[in-house]
C-alpha cells in the first residue's frame, strides 16, 4: 500500500461525497486506501459512506475527537508508506496524489509535501509558508485580508512567489502528504490541540526532526474552505483559534512571545480576560 488517505468528517455529507467522488476519479497507477474518520455526525455522512463507498474504512468514533485526535486515530489503522492528510471540502482534479508520492519516492530527505491549492474560481490561495512568530503572523495577517478584499489583484502576485518547488516552513494541514514513518518518529499531531495550528506544529517537529518540508506547485487541488467548522459558532470558532495559537507559542516560540501576543489578543478583545 502506497499511500494512506486520512480524512476526518463532522457533518459535512455533501462536501465528503463530492471529495471522495474526485479521489476515486482521478487517483490512478497507484496503491491508496482511504479512511474516514466520523467525529460523531448528525447528519447522514456515516450511511452516505458506508452504501456509496463501500471500500473506504469508516472508523465512527462516538465523541468528536477534533482534528488533531481524529487524524491520529486514522493514522493508526494506516497501512500505507505515505500517510495524505485530507480536508473533505477539498476536490480533485487531476492525479495529485501519484505525483506527491512519487516526489517523497524521488527524495528521501523530505518528510512532508503539499500541492498547490486554488479556490473554487481558479485563484491562488495560500497553503504553505514561514512558520508563526509575532512579525510573520503580523505580515501574513495583512497579506491574508488584502488576499479576501482583492483577489484579483492580491491572489495572482502570491501565485507567482510560489511558482516553483521549494522548501518553507509550513504546509496547511487541508492536504499534507508526511512520510509514515516521520509521522510516527514525531508522534504525529499534537493532541492538546483540537484544531488550528496543528498542522504547523507537525511541520515544525518534521523539521527539527531533520527532513524538509516542500511546496510543490506542478499539481494543484481545489479547497473549498467550507468544511465542518463554518457549520460552527464564530465565538467558538475563534476562541479554538486562539487557544491554539496560544499553545503554539507557548511550545515553540517561548515565554516572551507568548505574553505578548497573550497581551495583544486581551487589549484587542480577540481573547477574554480569564
Amino acid at each position: 500500500m502506497k499511500v494512506s488517505i486520512i480524512l476526518v468528517n463532522y457533518n459535512s455529507v455533501a462536501l465528503i461525497r463530492q471529495c471522495l467522488r474526485s479521489i476515486y476519479e482521478h487517483t490512478k497507477e497507484i496503491s491508496f486506501e482511504i479512511i474516514v474518520v466520523d467525529n460523531a455526525s448528525t447528519d447522514n455522512s456515516r450511511q452516505v459512506v458506508h452504501s456509496e463507498f463501500s471500500g473506504v474504512n469508516l472508523i465512527e468514533s462516538p465523541v468528536n475527537l477534533g482534528f488533531s485526535r481524529g487524524n491520529n486515530l486514522g493514522a493508526s489503522k494506516a497501512r500505507g508508506t505515505y500517510f495524505l492528510f485530507l480536508n473533505t471540502d477539498t476536490i480533485l482534479f487531476e492525479n495529485s496524489i501519484r505525483m506527491l508520492a512519487e516526489y517523497l519516492d524521488a527524495h528521501p530527505g523530505v518528510g512532508a509535501i503539499g500541492p498547490k491549492i486554488l479556490f473554487e474560481d481558479g485563484y491562488f490561495q495560500l497553503s504553505a509558508g514561514r512558520l508563526p512568530g509575532l512579525a510573520r503572523e503580523f505580515i501574513d495577517k495583512i497579506v491574508y485580508s488584502l488576499a479576501r478584499k482583492w483577489r484579483k489583484v492580491i491572489c495572482p502576485f502570491l501565485e507567482y512567489r510560489y511558482k516553483t518547488t521549494k522548501e518553507v516552513g509550513w504546509l496547511t494541514g487541508a492536504c499534507m502528504m508526511v512520510r509514515r514513518n516521520v509521522f510516527s518518529e514525531v508522534n504525529g499531531f499534537d493532541e492538546n490541540i483540537f484544531m488550528y495550528f496543528e498542522d504547523k506544529d507537525l511541520c515544525k517537529r518534521i523539521n527539527v526532526s531533520g527532513c524538509q518540508i516542500m511546496y510543490y506547485p506542478l499539481t494543484s487541488m481545489i479547497h473549498l474552505l467550507a468544511g465542518s467548522s463554518s457549520k460552527v459558532d464564530t465565538r467558538k470558532i475563534n476562541e479554538l483559534y486562539r487557544t491554539s495559537q496560544l499553545y503554539y507559542y507557548r511550545k515553540h516560540l517561548g515565554r516572551l512571545q507568548n505574553a505578548m501576543v497573550g497581551w495583544y489578543l486581551r487589549m484587542t478583545g480577540k481573547l477574554q480576560c480569564r
